[in-house]
This record gives structure tokens, sequence and C-alpha cells, in this order.
């Protein structure tokens, strides 16, 4: 049986525009079309990663409007097994996405964001669940060192490689991006067992003791980069919680993106997608 997996973070309505090209100041254009769908970094890897077999629980908070309505009814149909939402009197997440015509796309967000007020009080931690605090902040220390108390495999965001506060973790995992071009993960790994890194084109790099394997990135026709990131952290926690080795949760991870790319979505493609397009599964 898999280990279960606690994700927290933001589930958000993105707004996505489609451009022939990325503005320039002082320009206009029309958009070639505009859709909104379900998005949010930890809500997609939730999303994702309930459909591969992996119990989850989402630890989020929604405001108390339309849209708040309209996310819980994603998160209750989806197979996400444990909803712990906190609701605040404000508007729900919503994101500007503009995807240009290299298909990269560039995130704004539009309302207060109440991330660093979200906590994990209520999470019944047992051990050898995975508690994953995909977008760290500093104000998650106490939950991160509950959690590491109480038995569990502790992950956390890239970003966590530069709060010095974070003394010891089993992973961090995000995009080379999300860190300071000064930080040499290798540096870090006194602090963490392994370091996960992608790096868009170039692959993804795990960084271990003494180690580094390499992953590269599976080529395909690309639609859509939203939601990539997050379907590559989905597949390397659904390897993890399924107890496969590093490198086969590396490379479930880039396949589960390459995916991700091809279709015009935030949220991950089911993993029987996946599944079927590479002829991979979870359980040998």
């Amino acid at each position: 049986m898999a280990k279960k997996v606690w994700v927290q973070g933001p589930i958000a309505l993105d707004t996505v525009v489609y451009l022939s090209n990325f503005p320039t100041p002082g320009s206009f254009m029309n958009a070639l079309r505009t859709e909104q769908r379900t998005g949010g970094t930890s809500a997609n890897v939730a999303l994702g990663l309930c459909t591969a077999s992996v119990e989850t629980g989402f630890v989020s908070y929604l405001g108390n409007d339309e849209v708040g309505k309209q996310l819980l009814k994603v998160l209750e149909d989806s197979l996400i097994k444990d909803l712990l939402i906190t609701y605040f009197e404000d508007k729900t997440n919503h994101a500007l996405v503009l995807v240009d015509e290299k298909s990269e796309r560039t995130i704004i967000s539009m309302t207060t964001p109440h991330l660093r007020e979200l906590r994990m009080d209520d999470v019944p931690f047992k051990t050898g669940d995975i508690a994953a605090f995909i977008l760290w902040r500093e104000e998650f220390l106490a939950d991160l060192l509950r959690a590491k108390a109480a038995g569990c495999f502790t992950v956390v965001g890239a970003g966590a490689l530069a709060d010095s506060s974070v003394t010891q973790a089993d992973l961090a995992i995000g995009s080379r991006n999300d860190l300071p071009a000064a930080i040499n993960p290798v540096d870090h790994l006194d602090r963490f067992t392994s370091i996960v890194l992608t790096d868009g084109m170039h692959g993804a790099v795990l960084y271990g003791s003494g180690s580094e394997i390499r992953q590269p990135v599976f080529k395909v026709e690309v639609k859509d980069t939203t939601g990539a990131g997050d379907a590559f952290i989905a597949g390397y926690l659904a390897g993890m919680a399924h107890e496969l080795s590093a490198t086969q949760s590396l490379e479930i991870a880039a396949k589960w993106a390459a995916s991700a790319v091809q279709s015009e979505s935030s949220v991950p493609p089911a993993f029987e997608v996946v599944k079927e397009q590479w002829g991979i599964d979870l359980i040998p």
C-alpha cells in the first residue's frame, strides 16, 4: 500500500489568456482566446497525486465567495480523500495566466494571498506519512517540525534552501527559478537528505549525498507549459509514496510533466493518461 501524502498550499481560479506574442509596454492586442480553470500549485499537485493510487490529504484555504464554492466542488468531486479547508472573509485566490506564442506562461496573482496564515494544526500526522509543504514560507516551520516529530517524511518547496531556519527536511523540490542564482544546492545537503530541482528544457537534477542523478526532459509537442512543474512534483511524490527508487521516481515525474505540456490545463492529467502514453506503472 502506498504511503499517505498530505499536501499543503493554495488552490486558485486561473483566468488563462492565450496571446500571439507577449505584450510590450504601451501596446494593444487581442487575445486569441481565454478560459477559466482550476489552478494553484499545491492544488495541482494534490489533484494529480490522488489519481495515482495515493491516499491524499489536502490542506488549503478558500474565500467565502462564489469562486470558493466552485473550487470546493472541484475538490469534493476529486479523488482527494481528506480535505482540511480554512475559510477567510476575502476573495478566493484568482490568477491571471498569460500564455505566449511559445507556450510559455506568466502568472499574475490578482487577490490577497493568505498562505502565510495557513496552519496544519488539525492534521492527524502518522508515522510513515509524507508531509509536503509545496510552497515554502517561514511561518510553516512549526508544522514542519511537528510533522517530523510525528515520524513523517518531510518535503519542502525549493525556496526552503534560502531559509536558514529550516535545519532539517528529507526532500526539497521545485524549480531552479525559485532560488537566488547564487545558491548552490550541494552546499545545503547538510540540511536536506536530497534536493530535486527542475530547470525547464534542461531537465531535472537530484542532488544527494555525494551523488547526482540527471533526468532529461522527454520531447513532445508543447501546447501549454502551465502546471508542468506541478505534474513533475506530483510524479516524484507518487513514486516516493509507492516506495520506488529515486531514478524511477524521476522518470515518472518527467513523463508526467511531458504529458502535462501536451494539454491546455493547469491541473496535471490523471495518471491513467500518463500510464497509457508512456507504458509505465507505479505498481510493478
